[in-house]
C-alpha cells in the first residue's frame, strides 16, 4: 500500500535537535547544508532525507543509521540493499513530502504557490495544457499552473529519467470523469491537491492506486524515531 507523508518545515530547531538530525544524514547531505545561505534551506534538505531514512528503516525492519543511498544515473535516489522498494521526496516552501511503498515506479512534488508569469507555460507545457490553462478562469490560473506543473514534476520523477524527457513531450490533463491522466502513458495515475493556501502537491505512481490522505509527521516524531 502506498503512503504519502508531509512535514511541515519548523522555522527554528533546537541546537540539540538540528545536531541530531545533522548525524543522521550522509556527509554530503551534511556538507551541503553547510553551503546553504538560507537556514531554511538547510532544514529541508536534512529533513527530507531524516525523514526517508526513519520511514525506509521502519518498512525493512533496519536501523535508521545503516540506511544507504544510491542514485541512477538521472540523480533518482533509490535504496542500496532495497532497490525493489521505490521511494520520492520533495521539498519546497514551508513542506517536505514523501511517497513509498509497494514495489511500482512513484513519484511527488510539492510547490510552492508564488506569483509567476504565466506566459511561462509557453516554453515548459504541452500545447493541450497550455489551452486548458488559458480556458480555466483568470482567478485560478495560478493555481491551475501550480497544478500542472506538480503533476508534470510528479511523472517525471516516477519516471527516473529527469529532464531528459522534454517537459513539453507529454501532457497531463483531467479526463472526463476529472481525474487526471498523462494522455502519453494510461499506465500512470495521479493525485493532485492543494496541500494549504500556499503550496501545491502532486503525486503519480504505476499500478497501485494513490491514497487521497496523507500522514502528517513533526520533526519531534522523527527525533523520537531516531532516538530508539
Amino acid at each position: 500500500m502506498l503512503k504519502l507523508q508531509v512535514m511541515q518545515v519548523p522555522s527554528i530547531l533546537l541546537e540539540d535537535e538540528w545536531e541530531l538530525l545533522l548525524s543522521m544524514v550522509s556527509a554530503e547531505r551534511r556538507a551541503g547544508a553547510a553551503r546553504y545561505v538560507h537556514q531554511a534551506d538547510a532544514y529541508r534538505s536534512v529533513l527530507g532525507e531524516a525523514l526517508a531514512r526513519v520511514t525506509l528503516a521502519d518498512q525493512i525492519g533496519g536501523q535508521v543509521r545503516d540506511i544507504s543511498f544510491s542514485q541512477n544515473e538521472y540523480g533518482k535516489p533509490f535504496l542500496r540493499d532495497h532497490a525493489d522498494l521505490p521511494f520520492n521526496l520533495s521539498h519546497s516552501g514551508d513542506w517536505v513530502v514523501m511517497i513509498s511503498g509497494g514495489h511500482d515506479l512513484v513519484g511527488i512534488d510539492v510547490e510552492q504557490i508564488k506569483p509567476i508569469d504565466l506566459q511561462i507555460a509557453d516554453r515548459f507545457f504541452a500545447p493541450q495544457e497550455n489551452r486548458y490553462l488559458i480556458s480555466q478562469p483568470a482567478d485560478v490560473q495560478l493555481e491551475t499552473f501550480y497544478r500542472l506543473w506538480t503533476l508534470k514534476e510528479s511523472y517525471i520523477k516516477a519516471v527516473g529519467k529527469g529532464l531528459s524527457i522534454p517537459l513539453d513531450s507529454f501532457a497531463i490533463l483531467p479526463n472526463d470523469q476529472g481525474d487526471w491522466h498523462c494522455e502519453q502513458d494510461e499506465a500512470y495515475r495521479f493525485h493532485s491537491e492543494r496541500l494549504d493556501d500556499g503550496h501545491m502537491l502532486a503525486a503519480c505512481s504505476v499500478g497501485l492506486a494513490l491514497p487521497t490522505t496523507y500522514d502528517v509527521v513533526t520533526v519531534h516524531d522523527l527525533i523520537q524515531a531516531i532516538r530508539k
